[in-house]
């Protein structure tokens, strides 16, 4: 058994967990930050783009659509390229590219390098999941996967709250290219922190040598498991939810609410703390409940009913008074973010020797679905017809919902 696999055979602990195990989730924590921070440049900067460009939204929503149809394609495929690297040198390898994608793009001179430089940047940052999901299941126990996974998919929240204040300040003070210049260039210090802090625990962090002649066989019995196919629900519908949240919301209420380019990204920081405190709240929940000794089973399906209520909340949006559409959206926020806790723990449980592999597919999935749609959006947009979209992210994560409490996940 290698070293980092001492907590899956049994999900018992045979060893306390290792001094600064913790502080790598906060590492793990930062890369998400610099990741939605290079990807939320776009959504905050929409207005500008499309104006500088001649765009209508559903065109924007072409050009989203090629940040996701390559992060779908290198979650599939690169899943199981973390589980044979291991994510030590693989994840700033990921970080690197993705960091000089986004400073890139501040170059772009026409709508065509525009999407490459998306596409490119899709690339890098498919990697993030399947690597942070894999460092935290080779280094804790069960019990503390869920909070783990918490911190470091606050991340997500924590970046398009820093975003906001970054970019508008930039965007005002020197044009819309210099936001995606300044925060393309942050990963060069995370990867030489990484480094450094992660040697330690090489062997812990490191790939399974699993033979590329494996890699398709491994993947057609995660498709075959009827498991794979329930997550698949969550990992179209709510990381869609999710990824419509961070994507569309800035334009939304610049657009059709009326709110000025800086108060419409400042106020889209409210959507973002919601999404924070979601990741947390659902982490210590689990972990609370299990410690006053609540099945892990029946806490995680308690997080999951209580997010599904957060996200019905969204049938208030967009009809409403800004105040109470604004309220909706940070309550169904909260939800997204504690649904995924949650899901992203199943994840990492339905096949544990090919985490990478599992993250990667699933991952893969909800990001091609989110490509397709994305034009669509932008078209219930153009036509001020985005309530409909608020109704569709009201009701389906119920679906999500329910085929999670159909599955078993015990492993056994």
């Amino acid at each position: 058994m290698r070293a980092g696999d001492k907590f899956i055979s049994t999900g018992v602990p045979k060893r306390r967990v290792a001094p600064g195990t913790w502080w790598i989730c906060f590492l793990l924590l930062f890369a998400t930050v610099l990741n939605y921070l290079d990807r939320q440049v776009l959504s905050l900067t929409a207005d500008k783009i499309i104006q500088e460009f001649n765009l209508t939204r559903e065109q924007f929503g072409e050009l989203l659509a090629w940040f996701r149809y390559s992060y779908a394609a290198f979650q599939i495929g690169g899943g199981w390229l973390v589980d044979r690297m291991g994510p030590r040198l693989l994840f700033p390898s990921a970080v690197g590219l993705w960091s000089a994608a986004g400073a890139l793009t501040a170059f772009a001179g026409s709508i065509g390098t525009l999407a490459a430089c998306r596409f490119m940047l899709g690339v890098g940052e498919a990697f993030n999941w399947p690597c942070a999901l894999k460092t935290t299941q080779r280094l804790l126990p069960p019990e503390d996967r869920p909070l783990a996974n918490g911190i470091f998919n606050s991340g997500t929240a924590l970046g398009a709250l820093l975003a906001p204040v970054i970019v508008t300040l930039l965007t005002f003070a020197f044009g819309w290219r210099a936001s995606f210049l300044l925060t393309g260039l942050l990963g060069g210090l995370w990867v030489v922190v990484w480094l450094y802090y992660t040697k330690p625990r090489t062997a812990e962090l490191a790939g399974e040598r699993t033979s590329i002649r494996a890699a398709p066989g491994i993947m057609l019995r995660i498709a075959m498991m009827p498991r794979f196919w329930l997550l698949a629900v969550s990992a179209v519908v709510v990381n869609g939810v999710s990824y419509f949240l961070a994507d569309w919301i800035p334009l939304y209420l610049k657009v059709e609410r009326g709110f000025t380019f800086a108060a419409g990204n400042f106020l889209s920081m409210l959507v973002y703390a919601g999404l924070d405190a979601g990741n947390i709240a659902s982490g210590l929940l689990v972990r609370r409940m299990a410690k006053r000794g609540v099945s892990v089973a029946r806490a995680r399906k308690y997080a999951l009913f209580i997010s599904c209520v957060c996200m019905s909340c969204a049938l208030a949006a967009g009809t409403a008074s800004n105040i109470v559409t604004l309220a909706a959206i940070v309550i169904t926020a909260i939800g997204v973010a504690g649904f995924l806790v949650i899901y992203l723990t199943l994840v990492q449980e339905l096949a544990p020797a090919h985490v990478g592999v599992s993250a990667g597919m699933l991952g893969g999935l909800g990001n091609l679905a989110y490509g397709l749609i994305a034009p669509s959006i932008g078209r219930f947009s153009d036509m001020q017809q985005t309530t409909t979209t608020f109704l569709l992210i009201a009701t389906l994560p119920w679906l999500a919902f329910a085929c999670l409490a159909a599955g078993r996940w015990d492993n056994k």
